[in-house]
Formats: structure tokens, C-alpha cells, sequence
């Protein structure tokens, strides 16, 4: 019942949150014909035009027109503004006809004459973005590493760093991610007029509008850290900061498959574990910038007791890579057979690249322990999907690499599911990336210092 009673205040929050956002472009386009300020006015179909470019570029001004309902005049104005300020380019795309394709079989065949040569048609003038115009740079903080990017405006990672600090002190890791951001810079060769701000991706709970990590996964972090000015004021630029699995989720949004649903769960199984949701246009973050911690949620009463929360049995004591790794090297202290013996000087030596490895072998402890943990993450998965009931739902971990853990996941998340089949939801799983915290960190800061500028 405590479950239950802590869980739909927020279920509320969520539904409440998605009406919001259908009646917002309503809103928006009354506000148009209202006399709203035209300054605003103007200020909003910028961002709406650059939004669409983004999305769906190479696209024709017309078509822009026609997706936002705004005239013809008011989307030349813009991107007129746009292409002077180097930000956008003009292109032509050939518009292939039945015909042209004819034409094109009949050459392949050898039939080359006149009469089955056939017009290419006109080539409608399209924009896109200028990709090199500017740039950002993307960064995450996780319990493993720090990772760095420099990209560009369409997300193309020009230079990237991995590092991992000797210390967690909050002083070392700033420090260390300053030292990465500044390598990252000068290596790229890029001006550094040309980079519009950082994007940082924490774990914990993160408020992005005030740039405050209010309660961070290092312990000994104080909460209620001005992360966001600490590193800005020593980089000398803008930077914004949040939720290292948000900024994942963001990152799907802007750089991943453009045709996948734009509402979806984000299920990431790291060191921790997390499931933001991604709706219309945002991420959610919560009243108190906590929205897809779901690894505390407790799915055994009589479970361990969780390093970090202090509960018995919540899901990251369960089944987080930590937990694995935890448990793995209790089986080798009691003895039990496995080849990890043989992988590993000691038990302290074994992390979870060493049993993925056993795993695929077939060695029964390591078999035995992420068999168990996916069996949670399943369980925990399809209370998600029957909470919210999300169109698509996007798993992102390590863990994942291997083809027998996916079918493990979606064949546990399946067996809990109520009222639903394989055709009202969609399970795609990220390739592993140790940047794809960074990148979509730089995605965030591209929406917040180019998009929305």
C-alpha cells in the first residue's frame, strides 16, 4: 500500500503534465491572434522554425509553413535571418518522379536513347543547418568516468576524452572535468568564439533551471551544489547541467531514430538505475527534480539493505550493475566454482566486463546472478509500461550488450504486462556507447544555447 500511495501522486503529476503540453501549441497560436507581444511572437516562430530545421532538415519552406501554420512571408524572414547569420544553408534536392526512375532502369538495361530519357524535374530549394556554424560541448559525471565531447550542431562528435578520476572529492572531479573540457578544446583545433556553451550530465537529483545538483549519488558531495556556476564561471561560458539519464534521454530524442514515437520511457541500467520519461518536448524532471529514479523503488521487503537509500530491498540493491558485482564477488569469497578464478587475481579484480565475459561462456554463477537481477529489471519494467503506458520504451546499458540478456528482459517484461500485446508497445535497445551520457549532454546544450536562444 505504501508503494501505491507514494506512486500516484506522481502518476497525476505526469498525466496533468502531458495535458499541459497538448494544449500548449494551442495556446501558442491563440496567443498569435491576440495581440501578444510581437517581440514574444516573434521570438517564438524562431524557435518553432529552428526546432522544425532541426528535426527534419533538409526541409522546404513550405513544408515548414505548412507544419507550423505560420505564412510563407514569415518563414522567409526567418530563414533569411538564419542564412546571414551563417546558421542555415540552402540546398537542392532532386525530386525524383515516376518517370526519372524509368529513365534510370532503362540506362541500366542499356537503353540509352533519347526517347527513354526522361526530365529530372525541378529541384526545390531546401534548408538545413549549417553544421560546423558552431559548437558545444557535452559532458557526463558518472560513478565509472568523466566523458567529454566537442560537437557540432548536428551532433557529430568532433573530439572526444574518457577519463577516470584517482578521487570522488567534488573539488578533484570539477577539477578533472575542467582539465578534460580544456584537452578536448585545444586538440579539436576549433575557436573557441565558435562554442556556444556546455551541457553536464550528473547523477542525483539535478534542478537544470537553477543549476543545482541538490542531492548527488557521491556521499560525500554536500547537496544544494551550484555545480552549474562552479564550472561555468571557470570555463568562461554558459552551461547547464541535469540528470545524467535525462540528458540520455534528450540525446534519443534530438540525435536518434526521427521516426520512433515522442513519447517514450528511457530505462537505464548502470552503476544505478533510472527510467525518465520523455514527453512531446521534454523531459520530465518532478517537483523536486527526481522524476525516473526508479531505483529505489523496493521490490523486495526482505531484501538487503541499500548502500545508498538505507531501505531493504529497493530495485539498485537488486539488480544495478553494483549490485551484480557485489553479489558476483561474494559467490568467489564462498568458494564457488567459476572461471572467473581464472580471469581475475581476486574478487576486488572482477567487474562487470569480467562477467559479461563469463556469462556468454556459460558460467553458471555469473549466468546465475544477472539471470536474477534481469528478472527485476523485467518486473520493475512492466510496472513502468502499466503505470504510464508509454508508446516505446528505449533500454540503455552495458549489461544489454549481449543478445541473451535482451531476450531475457523483454521476455520477463512481457510475462508482467496487463492488458497489452507485442503491438501496443515498442522496445528498442541503445548500442553501447561510453559517450552517449556526453553526447546527449551536448544535445541539451545545442536545444538551450541554439534552439532556444
Amino acid at each position: 500500500m505504501g508503494f501505491w500511495k507514494n506512486t500516484l501522486p506522481t502518476i497525476w503529476k505526469v498525466l496533468i503534465i502531458i495535458d499541459r503540453k497538448e494544449n500548449a501549441w494551442r495556446n501558442l497560436l491563440m496567443s498569435r491572434t491576440q495581440g501578444n507581444n510581437p517581440i514574444r511572437v516573434k521570438k517564438q516562430n524562431e524557435t518553432l522554425i529552428k526546432e522544425i530545421i532541426y528535426k527534419y532538415g533538409p526541409i522546404s519552406r513550405s513544408q515548414i509553413a505548412e507544419m507550423l501554420s505560420l505564412t510563407p512571408p514569415t518563414i522567409t524572414t526567418n530563414v533569411n535571418s538564419l542564412i546571414r547569420q551563417g546558421f542555415v544553408y540552402e540546398t537542392s534536392q532532386e525530386e525524383k518522379t515516376d518517370e526519372t526512375v524509368s529513365a534510370v532502369e532503362n540506362e541500366k538495361d542499356g537503353k540509352s536513347s533519347k526517347e527513354n530519357r526522361r526530365p529530372l524535374g525541378r529541384r526545390p530549394v531546401q534548408i538545413d543547418f549549417v553544421a560546423d556554424a558552431c559548437y558545444v560541448i557535452g559532458a557526463e559525471i558518472n560513478k565509472y568516468q568523466i566523458t567529454v565531447c566537442l560537437m557540432d550542431l548536428r551532433g557529430n562528435v568532433i573530439e572526444s576524452s574518457r577519463y577516470v578520476p584517482e578521487s570522488d572529492e567534488y573539488d578533484f572531479i570539477i577539477q578533472a572535468l575542467l582539465g578534460q573540457i580544456k584537452k578536448v578544446v585545444e586538440d579539436s583545433g576549433v575557436d573557441e568564439e565558435k562554442i556556444l556553451g556546455a551541457g553536464v550530465g550528473l547523477t542525483g537529483f539535478v534542478d537544470s533551471k537553477t543549476g543545482i545538483l541538490k542531492r548527488s549519488a557521491y556521499q560525500n558531495w554536500e547537496n544544494n551544489r551550484k555545480v552549474a556556476k562552479d564550472i561555468g564561471r571557470r570555463l568562461d561560458m554558459p552551461v547547464v547541467i541535469e540528470n545524467n539519464a535525462r540528458m540520455r534521454a534528450i540525446g534519443e530524442e534530438m540525435f536518434g531514430n526521427q521516426d520512433h514515437a515522442d513519447t517514450f520511457a528511457y530505462y537505464l541500467i548502470s552503476y544505478g538505475l533510472a527510467c525518465p520519461m520523455y514527453i512531446k518536448d521534454s523531459v520530465l524532471t518532478g517537483e523536486t527534480s527526481g522524476a525516473g529514479e526508479i531505483g529505489h523503488v523496493v521490490v523486495d521487503i526482505h531484501g538487503p539493505k541499500c548502500e545508498v537509500c538505507g531501505d531493504s530491498g529497493c530495485l539498485e540493491e537488486m539488480a544495478s550493475e553494483r549490485a551484480i558485482v557485489k553479489q558476483v564477488r561474494e559467490g568467489m569469497r564462498k568458494g564457488i566454482d567459476t572461471m572467473l578464478n581464472d580471469m581475475a587475481a581476486s574478487p576486488e579484480d572482477v567487474g562487470m566486463k569480467e562477467i559479461l565475459a563469463a556469462e556468454e561462456c556459460g558460467d553458471e554463477l555469473a549466468c546465475e546472478v544477472v539471470g536474477k537481477a534481469i528478472v527485476y529489471l523485467g518486473m520493475e519494467l512492466a510496472n513502468i509500461i502499466n503505470f504510464i503506458s508509454p508508446p516505446l520504451v528505449i533500454i540503455d546499458g552495458y549489461i544489454m550488450k549481449l543478445k541473451r540478456n535482451r531476450r531475457l528482459i523483454l521476455a520477463e517484461t512481457k510475462k508482467h504486462l496487463f492488458g497489452m500485446d507485442d503491438q501496443d508497445i515498442e522496445f528498442q535497445f541503445v548500442e553501447f556507447d561510453h559517450f552517449t551520457g556526453a553526447k546527449g549532454a551536448g544535445a541539451l546544450a545545442i536545444k538551450k544555447y541554439f534552439i532556444e536562444a
